[in-house]
């Protein structure tokens, strides 16, 4: 974890905004020692993008789930219910953090469908009563060496194939040339949004 990301004396990060704003997110730390949380800039560049799809008339939050495809700690999908959606999914494979996150969970009580499911075989499909969704991927970066071509083909099952898609956006160490997608670069890591609505 970067310098200045981890509250003294706990292992997560803070919600930065919304009716949450404060709480803690823990992170179980991976067998390599890794905590991988989203830098705050690229999280707040993304529920910038999400604010103005709203004041365009695109989203309406109150009828919206964000569905997080490589959940992880929670911390995005967390803070999109902090700041208005109506139902945040989380898919998480690894144990240790799907039993972590199923407990934050439950103690935020907001809507959630949180599942321990591959992201690659189970990414649509979700069992919610929301009209339209915004999809989040921030797979490991590790998976951009090998699984690229897998992740841009569930990218487009997702566009082509999913209902009420409002936006896309996937997190990624470089820009991708993926049809559609704008990519917004910050340092070591890019925002790539596709806007469906």
């Amino acid at each position: 974890m970067k310098p200045g990301k981890k509250s003294k004396g706990s292992k997560g990060l803070r919600i930065q905004t919304g009716e949450l704003k404060g709480r803690l997110i823990p992170s179980p730390v991976s067998p390599e020692g890794k905590s991988n949380f989203t830098p705050a800039i690229i999280k707040k560049s993304l529920f910038d993008i999400i604010e103005s799809l709203q004041l365009q008339g695109r989203l309406n939050l109150e009828d919206a789930a964000f569905v997080d495809l490589f959940a992880g700690s929670g911390q995005m999908g967390i803070e999109s219910l902090s700041r208005g959606f109506a139902r945040a999914v989380f898919l998480e494979l690894a144990w240790d953090r799907f039993e972590s996150l199923k407990g934050v969970l439950d103690k935020l009580g907001k809507p959630h469908l949180v599942l321990r499911k591959d992201a690659f075989r189970f990414y649509s499909g979700f069992d919610i009563p929301e009209k339209t969704k915004v999809y989040f991927m921030d797979p490991p970066y590790s998976f951009w060496d090998k699984k690229t071509e897998k992740l841009k083909n569930v990218v487009e099952e997702i566009a082509q194939n999913e209902p009420g898609v409002a936006a896309i956006i996937v997190q990624s160490p470089l820009p991708l040339n993926w049809e559609g997608f704008t990519p917004r670069s910050f340092g070591r890591n890019t925002l790539n949004v596709r806007v469906l609505a």
